[in-house]
């Protein structure tokens, strides 16, 4: 996975992600025009379009969004629509067929050794190939260490403040003109306390619908909150000395009945995920056992419920553009402010690097 060290004002920031990852740009245009094609019909130029629907709200949210983008634009060689719909691919598609996999967790002390977060992330083979480890050092907020699609600026991460957060797709009908949800992702990591950045994403904040898993470990203080968000509704849990996990379904009964179960739709897998998380975390946990980093990495890993397991591999014969494995690993140590990231399957990963502040 190609490193970025980025530094600078937005649009510099920006200019620089698009010199040193044009490839990867170009490759995550060309997979997300199939995609959108194949699994909703959509063309490239309808998808620009739609994307522009997203301005207002992205202006008023922080228009140093907007700069990044215009500078990525630029230094990718490609025009700022084209990585618009890239930061809002997610409302585009997600509300239409295709839906991201994805197992999350957060466990705190006195739970764990130290306070964790982390999710596999699941997405097609094609996508996998664009992936970057974004390392930013920014005028206008935190340094944050980030994983995300070339051409994406807001995904999975921490920040120097030791606030990190992972995204779970959730799949509904619902959507507004409102912020694309991978630029929430990118005004948590801009934010320095845990709930700051709660209250940037909540109350209708979002275009479409998601999972924000997010986690700090402040001094002494450790929290984690997990937020099932919608354009209308959000569910919430929380807690500071225990642990929270989620995947790709909504379990909100307030948010469930505001949607509609006519609005919904859930892969049988997120289910078996979600059982089989709950299971080893519990496992784990009993007997007053400490996690360690060593057991999480056994969970990531699991098989168990195959193909249905947290470790999805390719199944034979179906397409680089419309599968779903698992493309990358990631344990966030909060109270140490480092990420251990797995490139590929968690089981035999392709590369591994470690990164901290």
């Amino acid at each position: 996975m190609k490193i970025l060290n980025l530094s600078g004002s937005p649009y510099e920031i920006g200019l620089s992600h698009g010199e040193q990852a044009k490839n990867e740009v170009l490759t995550s245009i060309t997979s997300y025009e199939k995609l959108f094609f194949e699994n909703a019909g959509i063309t490239w130029s309808q998808a620009r379009e739609m994307g522009k629907h997203y301005l207002d709200s992205i202006e008023k949210t922080n228009v140093d969004l907007l700069e990044e983008m215009k500078g990525l634009a630029k230094g990718a060689s490609v025009d700022f629509e084209d990585i618009l719909v890239l930061n809002a691919r997610s409302e585009i598609v997600l509300t239409q067929n295709k839906t991201d996999g994805c197992t999350s967790f957060a466990i705190m002390p006195p739970k764990s050794e130290y306070a964790f977060l982390g999710q596999t992330w699941d997405w097609t083979s094609a996508q996998a190939k664009s992936l970057i480890m974004t390392k930013i050092t920014q005028q206008h907020g935190p340094k944050i260490h980030m994983v995300t699609e070339a051409g994406i600026i807001g995904k999975i991460g921490l920040n120097e403040h030791g606030l990190g957060v992972c995204l779970n797709a959730l799949r509904s009908n619902l959507k507004s003109n409102e912020l694309p949800i991978h630029l929430g992702l990118r005004e948590v990591l801009n934010s320095e306390d845990i709930d700051e950045a709660r209250n940037k994403v909540v109350n209708g904040q979002l275009g479409s619908s998601a999972n924000f898993l997010l986690a700090q470990a402040k001094g002494a203080v450790h929290k984690a909150i997990n937020l099932e968000l919608s354009p209308s509704k959000f569910g919430e849990q929380e807690t500071v000395d225990s642990y929270l996990y989620h995947t790709n379904h909504f379990c909100s009964k307030a948010v469930i009945e505001d949607i509609g179960n006519d609005n919904l739709s859930t892969e049988e897998n997120s289910y078996n995920r979600m059982d089989r998380m709950g299971e080893l975390i519990e496992n784990s946990t009993k007997y007053q056992n400490v996690v360690t980093e060593k057991d999480i990495e056994g969970w990531l890993a699991d098989h168990e419920n195959q193909p249905n397991s947290i470790c999805i591999h390719k199944v034979p014969g179906t397409s680089d553009y419309t599968d779903t494995i698992t493309c990358f690993s990631v344990i966030m140590n909060l109270t140490n402010k480092s990420m251990y990231l797995k490139e590929g399957q968690p089981c035999e990963p392709i590369d591994t690097q470690r990164f901290s502040f």
